[in-house]
């Protein structure tokens, strides 16, 4: 083999890589191993009820993000159910006075699975909601910020709360901890 066919297998493997990790991220299929679901109890009078909804993503940084965020509300005194986007608990939105969603971004836009569940979810009069989207470095927050506002503007309506959370192990708790303290 000459070098010319070394090198052309090379690129076409590279471009069948990217290929296959575009529609991986495209299609959300981390999505659908977000099936569990688990109750949080404050110690103590709980002050209220909280549904925290997640999209792993490929790296999983927006389930830690989604647990960070439970946890944050369970501190604050709120029973919280965290469940996965496929999990039965996420469709039960009433009896909660705060719904709090998010996943992962993909090219500007979060996770599919987020989306449409935001598209179908009917948010009760008087319960607050937060939106979050998880990416990975600091020099696109804000561009995705305005993206995820975007987005969520077009099929919610009313107050709603979006943060990006940077999901570096030194800003993710951080980014988490003000988006509970927001809603809160």
């Amino acid at each position: 083999m000459d070098i010319l066919s070394i090198i052309g297998i090379v690129i076409g493997l590279i471009i069948l890589f990217l290929i296959i990790s575009m529609v991986t991220l495209q299609l959300d299929l981390a999505s659908y191993t977000a099936t569990g679901a688990e109750t949080l109890t404050p110690n103590g009078a709980p002050v209220g009820n909280a549904l925290v909804v997640y999209s792993p993503g490929v790296t999983g940084a927006a389930k830690k993000a989604a647990t960070e965020i439970a946890n944050d509300l369970k501190s604050k005194g709120y029973n919280v159910t965290l469940a996965g986007v496929r999990n039965s608990a996420a469709k039960t939105t009433s009896d909660y006075d705060i719904i709090i969603t998010g996943g992962p971004m993909y090219f500007g836009k979060v996770s599919s699975s987020i989306d449409g569940y935001l598209k179908n979810l009917k948010v009760p009069e008087n319960v607050k909601l937060g939106v979050f989207g998880t990416t990975g470095t600091d020099d696109v927050v804000q561009e995705n910020t305005d993206s995820l506002k975007a987005q969520v503007a077009s099929f919610q309506s009313g107050n709603v709360t979006i943060k990006t959370i940077r999901d570096s192990a030194e800003n993710l708790a951080q980014d988490c901890q003000d988006l509970v303290s927001t809603i809160v």
